[in-house]
């Protein structure tokens, strides 16, 4: 039966000659796999709409038990040019689609890639307005931790529920009180960094223009949220390395 899918592309992988496998999320069916022949091809017509981080729609004969399928043609909805012209930007939306991949299973069972799919169409089209690179991805990598029940405890004390915090931990996975802190020997944060992650694992892209004045280094914030990842979901951002170096995050421990 031939469908018209709307999704988002988070990846393009080279297969065979002039071919490539798309990664595409979508609101009603899941993330796919599409097989885009011949679209590497100096004539394709297909070729401009299937960029990564563009929102295109896809004509396939679709099938519920099956999450790979043959594209029979592509055109662009939303191009988000700027993402594909500026480097920020760009980086910015390589970490979320990774992110939203990794999040993600295939098929039309999963039932958090309706919310995945509003957020990274809402974050590509804060980047593609030239909305805080940095910002955009904290916004995203926050909800994505909240819909998949990971969040940071940023309320009180992650061990004793004391209402002060002081500091934060990765390895405990929230703020600590000032005694927890020093016994882990770590560095206070200050009364502006507490407020501003508080803030961030509480909001989403929605608030971005509420969020922002918030604090001037979210980048920092991000570096924290893709470590909290890491380390409580096991899930490694290979796109993280590319942001890092051009935000000139310091490595978090």
């Amino acid at each position: 039966m031939n469908e018209q899918i709307i999704g988002l592309i988070l990846k393009q992988t080279d297969y065979r000659e002039n071919a490539v496998i798309l990664t595409v999320l979508t609101e009603d069916y899941g993330k796919l796999s599409l097989v885009a022949a011949g679209v590497r091809k100096m004539n394709s017509k297909n070729a401009g709409s299937v960029l990564p981080y563009t929102k295109a729609e896809f004509s396939l004969d679709y099938r519920p038990d099956r999450t790979m399928f043959r594209m029979k043609t592509a055109r662009t909805v939303s191009l988000y040019r700027f993402l594909h012209e500026d480097l920020l930007a760009g980086c910015a939306a390589s970490l979320m689609a990774e992110c939203a991949d990794a999040m993600t299973l295939e098929g039309p069972d999963e039932e958090s890639a309706a919310e995945t799919y509003r957020l990274l169409d809402l974050s590509f089209q804060h980047l593609n307005e030239k909305k805080p690179a940095d910002l955009t991805a904290a916004l995203f990598l926050s909800s994505m931790l909240r819909t998949h029940g990971i969040s940071p405890e940023v309320d009180a004390c992650v061990l004793c529920g004391k209402p002060e915090a002081s500091a934060f931990s990765l390895k405990e996975g929230g703020f600590l009180c000032a005694e927890d802190a020093a016994a882990r020997n770590l560095k206070p944060w200050t009364i502006e960094q507490l407020r501003a992650f508080r803030v961030l694992a509480k909001a989403g892209p929605e608030q971005i223009d509420l969020v922002s004045p918030y604090f001037r280094d979210w980048s920092s914030m991000t570096g924290i949220l893709v470590s909290f990842l890491e380390l409580h979901a096991g899930i490694h951002l290979r796109s993280f390395g590319l942001f890092q170096r051009f935000f000139g995050i310091e490595a978090v421990m």
